[in-house]
């Protein structure tokens, strides 16, 4: 579950699109949680032996972020398995391109970047909101909306979670901590489509000051 920060951005993105005369639809998520958990894999196909030589190039320590991300317990994997995963990967792709031309007046979806607004340091726990987009390949641009505020974003105390983990994400919420900080969103589009995005992520900036 989202921050109320990032909850409000959202619904002041919905709104400013409304009063100037476009439609906003809710979009129902297809096996989102089944494509973190592939990409997560694809990535740590290697256990993060191909990062960490990359880093150590630099010559700086590795940010703890970066560090709990690459040593994610996930096996070192053979090649036959690596090219199931990227099969895997395609089928995805294929199914989720399929749901979106049967919503053909959908123009781009609208989600949050992450759960929060600008994290604590070494605090970033989730990224499966921009994950999902990576496995599908498709383009997304960040849209600088709002700041959180202590006084309008109150924690919504009957919230029933949906696992362990989403509990922890939202009790991370701290309205004192997280004051000021500001707050965006991902506008996400189909692939080849960078420039048409780029022209409807103009339109939205526009219909929050109009």
């Amino acid at each position: 579950m989202p921050h109320p920060p990032i909850l409000r951005g959202i619904q002041q993105v919905i709104t400013a699109l409304r009063n100037v005369g476009h439609t906003v639809v809710e979009w129902q998520p297809y096996k989102h949680k089944d494509a973190v958990d592939l990409l997560n894999k694809i990535l740590a196909a290697d256990t993060g032996a191909a990062i960490t030589r990359a880093i150590e190039l630099s010559g700086e320590p590795i940010i703890p972020n970066i560090k709990k991300a690459i040593e994610s317990n996930l096996p070192a994997i053979d090649l036959e398995s690596l090219w199931k995963m990227q099969s895997d990967k395609y089928k995805y792709q294929k199914e989720y391109l399929a749901l979106w031309r049967q919503q053909s007046h959908v123009d781009a979806w609208i989600l949050p970047v992450a759960p929060h607004a600008a994290v604590k340091h070494d605090d970033f726990k989730y990224y499966g909101y921009t994950t999902v987009i990576n496995l599908l390949d498709w383009p997304a641009v960040t849209i600088p909306v709002t700041f959180a505020d202590k006084e309008k974003d109150i924690m919504n105390m009957q919230y029933k979670s949906m696992n362990d983990f989403d509990a922890k994400i939202y009790e991370d919420y701290d309205p004192d901590i997280y004051d000021g900080a500001p707050v965006g969103i991902q506008l996400v589009g189909k692939r080849l489509q960078e420039e048409y995005l780029l022209g409807l992520a103009e339109q939205i900036g526009k219909a929050l000051v109009a």
